[in-house]
């Protein structure tokens, strides 16, 4: 424990090495940020890329995997610009992120506006960089197929998205569920060789978490996992 009062004054060396230490720490922190900038506007460039492709292309299942795409690079993209506008890199905002990420999403791929009403009820919890990536990116798949298979030829009805502590623990339950048509009967079936199903298994792993999948009239996503956020450095006593 550090003492409340010291008469021993610091040594000049060791305030210069204190200085010299904040110095490269703010070096380190503008680097970061730059990078983050960098390979956000990479991204954005790919996804303009992608769109100009799938104008061009009279193929109605070509141009449908070329939005998919856009939408997972979009969410990373997001995600750089989070980290980049924010400054902090050790943990980020997972429902600030959800919420830029999924109303940009809901935008970009409802079919009938005010069809679909969205709900969302994401909680202030930060997680670390490794598990709020593929939170977005799980996050997006799991609307997008929303949109694209839940509410056919003009179907109203709810898409809601939620982040909350489980019995206020420190797990988390993020979860994503619709009103729509619900599952198809073969959908097990297709969850082994589709790739969208598959990636929702995989992405959902990658935080530490466990997926459930809701057998009722409604589609249900349920991913329960615990989040990590890195520890400040422990400093003395006051």
């Amino acid at each position: 424990m550090c003492s409340r009062h010291s008469s021993v004054p610091t040594p000049f060396w060791t305030e210069r090495a204190n200085e010299a230490l904040q110095v490269s720490l703010r070096d380190k922190d503008g680097l970061l940020k730059e990078v983050h900038h960098r390979v956000r506007n990479n991204l954005q460039v790919i996804t303009s890329l992608l769109r100009l492709e799938s104008g061009r292309n009279d193929h109605a299942g070509t141009r449908s995997v070329l939005g998919e795409m856009q939408g997972r690079i979009r969410s990373m993209a997001l995600w750089h610009e989070l980290l980049y506008r924010s400054g902090t890199f050790a943990a980020v905002d997972l429902g600030a992120y959800l919420r830029a990420l999924i109303t940009q999403s809901f935008r970009a791929l409802v079919a009938s506006p005010g069809a679909v009403r969205l709900q969302l009820d994401l909680a202030s919890v930060h997680v670390e960089m490794d598990q709020a990536m593929p939170c977005g990116l799980l996050v997006n798949e799991l609307v997008s197929n929303s949109l694209k298979h839940g509410f056919p030829a003009g179907r109203t009805g709810k898409l809601r998205v939620e982040v909350q502590r489980v019995d206020d623990g420190p797990q988390l339950r993020l979860r994503v569920s619709d009103t729509g048509v619900g599952l198809p009967d073969d959908f097990e079936t297709k969850r082994a060789t589709s790739l969208g199903p598959q990636l929702v298994t995989d992405l959902a792993r990658q935080p530490g978490g466990t997926l459930e999948i809701g057998t009722g009239p409604d589609a249900m996503f349920t991913v329960t996992f615990t989040p990590q956020v890195a520890r400040p450095a422990e400093q003395c006593d006051q």
